[in-house]
């Protein structure tokens, strides 16, 4: 065999390997994770849970859980990716997510999710200058 059919080869295999352990061909029902990771203390962050086979073997019921509270389940995305509603929380507190598929079973998150105050120093719409007039706020 040539090096440049080994070189080739092991490409394929690797990139197997890969897709293997990122989830793309897991048989299983898997959560990767949840992104953001942190988010307001009054809770209605938007939070995107990642993993596969959320949908592949049919409609599943949800529940997920934010340090024992139960979050809105907005939707899901796609058989990868489901968005919920953060409850509210204390603030600075790190908690568990809990994500329970039935059927499925359910994924605890350790620590995955903490709650801090809104910024107050991002741009709000009282920021915009929509009267060319208007001097900007400072």
């Amino acid at each position: 065999m040539s090096s440049r059919l080994r070189h080739s080869a092991g490409l394929c295999f690797l990139s197997m390997v890969l897709a293997g352990a990122c989830g793309n061909d897991n048989p299983k029902l898997v959560i990767t994770g949840i992104e953001p990771d942190k988010g307001d203390v009054g809770g209605g962050t938007s939070v995107h849970i990642h993993g596969n086979r959320f949908r592949a073997e049919g409609p599943r019921n949800v529940k997920v859980y934010f340090g024992g509270h139960e979050a809105h389940v907005d939707r899901f995305l796609s058989d990868d990716e489901l968005i919920v509603q953060t409850p509210g929380g204390k603030l600075n507190e790190s908690v568990d997510v809990l994500i329970v598929f039935d059927p499925g079973g359910k994924v605890n998150l350790p620590n995955a999710f903490r709650y801090i105050e809104k910024s107050q120093t991002g741009p709000s719409v009282d920021d915009l200058n929509i009267n060319p007039d208007k001097k900007p706020k400072k």
